[in-house]
């Protein structure tokens, strides 16, 4: 390839169908089993990808039964979604366990998105590239499409996602990026994670009897209440091993855009979702830190994950819906009858300095991210060719939902 030629192209990972997109910096690979985004990596970075895989074999999730599977990943309801769960994910629908009659009727944790298969062309061109999905959702009356592309010499991902309403009737949703993390990138001697968060909220369920946090409590991002009385640094991952939280904080309302950043200073190197607030206002933080014992975990996954999305909490959508606005921001998506929303967002990696300090913010202009630090200098600046122009798309300028 040369070094101005983007690639899109078809392909395998692990046995599983995919799409890769490559230029002369990155790579990127995107399932269409289930639709996860679950590598990315620089080509000379030793291949670092800071996404989740989990230790237990994955498929697509097509291909789980019930009677065969169920040992092995969980009941069908949730462990359809975890044959194949890795990296980023998209909860579409619900955000969370669907409601006892919604199981018997077939739904998934998280929704259908997530299980089904994603239709994808790939495209290739001297100056980008580009992968794109569509994915009918017969359950929900929903459509979703998703186009992916990259730019040569640039380590700055573009994505632009569409929700269409298929029904006579307006529809409100749970629309989350289900961003996971994991070692070596997300570890607790060297990684930091920031946001520009507010106000946030703990899970009013817990974590099965092994929370890190305090349950149904109101905290200042980014220390929450701990269990044990102590003060918890959000920032910090996997602080207490045999523990785990769910915990959603509010995106700053006075921002235009939202960001979730993991750094690595052992590693030099930042990874990280640029959004506008407007579409999505909240992060969910959930951590699992070796504390399930069950198929599939077995004690020994660390994961920690930066969903950033409509709804502050996974607690499905008839919980969501019963519980309103939280701090007066909203928690559902309106999706008009026969209508569309759409939103754009980045993925980007950076080359940290040697030594450098976390990256406490991250500015937009013209042409390139700035990564800062706390002193407001940049530590890293990534090219990004008219990248407001795109996060200005899709009607990301309009209020919130």
């Amino acid at each position: 390839m040369t070094a101005s030629r983007v690639e899109g192209r078809p392909g395998r990972w692990r046995r599983r169908p995919a799409c890769m997109l490559v230029n002369d910096v990155v790579e990127l690979t995107h399932l269409t089993g289930g639709g996860q985004i679950l590598d990315f990596h620089f080509h000379d970075a030793a291949e670092m990808n800071p996404f989740w895989i989990p230790h237990w074999k994955l498929r697509d999730p097509m291909r789980f039964r019930p009677g065969r599977d169920e040992a092995i990943y969980g009941p069908r309801a949730t462990g359809r979604v975890l044959s194949a769960i890795a990296g980023h994910s998209l909860c579409l629908g619900i955000f969370g366990m669907p409601s006892e009659q919604e199981i018997l009727a077939g739904s998934v944790l998280h929704g259908e998105a997530g299980v089904q298969r994603w239709n994808a062309e790939a495209t290739s061109g001297a100056e980008s590239g580009e992968l794109r999905f569509t994915l009918p959702l017969p359950a929900s009356g929903l459509e979703f499409s998703r186009t992916v592309s990259l730019r040569a010499g640039e380590s700055v991902i573009r994505i632009s996602e569409t929700v269409r309403n298929r029904l006579d009737v307006d529809q409100f949703l749970q629309w989350q990026q289900h961003v996971a993390l994991a070692p070596p990138f997300a570890s607790g001697e060297a990684c930091v994670l920031t946001l520009p968060g507010q106000r946030g909220l703990t899970d009013p369920g817990g974590y099965e009897g092994h929370e890190l946090l305090v349950r149904a409590a109101e905290f200042d991002w980014p220390l929450a209440p701990g269990a044990g009385g102590e003060a918890i640094d959000l920032r910090v991952p996997f602080q207490k091993p045999g523990a785990g939280f769910v915990a959603g904080v509010q995106v700053d309302p006075g921002r235009e855009r939202g960001f979730v950043c993991a750094a690595n200073a052992a590693r030099n190197l930042a990874f990280g979702y640029v959004f506008p607030r407007s579409r999505f206002p909240w992060v969910t933080l959930w951590e699992e830190n070796r504390s399930r014992a069950s198929a599939p975990w077995e004690g020994r996954e660390q994961v920690r994950a930066l969903e950033f999305g409509v709804s502050a909490l996974p607690l499905g959508r008839a919980e969501t819906i019963r519980r309103g606005d939280i701090f007066g921001t909203p928690t559902m998506a309106l999706v008009p009858a026969r209508g569309e929303v759409g939103a754009t967002y980045l993925v980007f990696l950076a080359r940290l300095p040697a030594e450098a300090p976390c990256v406490a913010d991250i500015e937009c202009g013209e042409n390139e991210l700035r990564l800062l630090a706390l002193t407001g200098n940049a530590i890293s600046v990534l090219p990004a060719s008219r990248v407001q122009e795109f996060l200005g798309r899709k009607g990301d300028e309009r209020s919130e939902f």
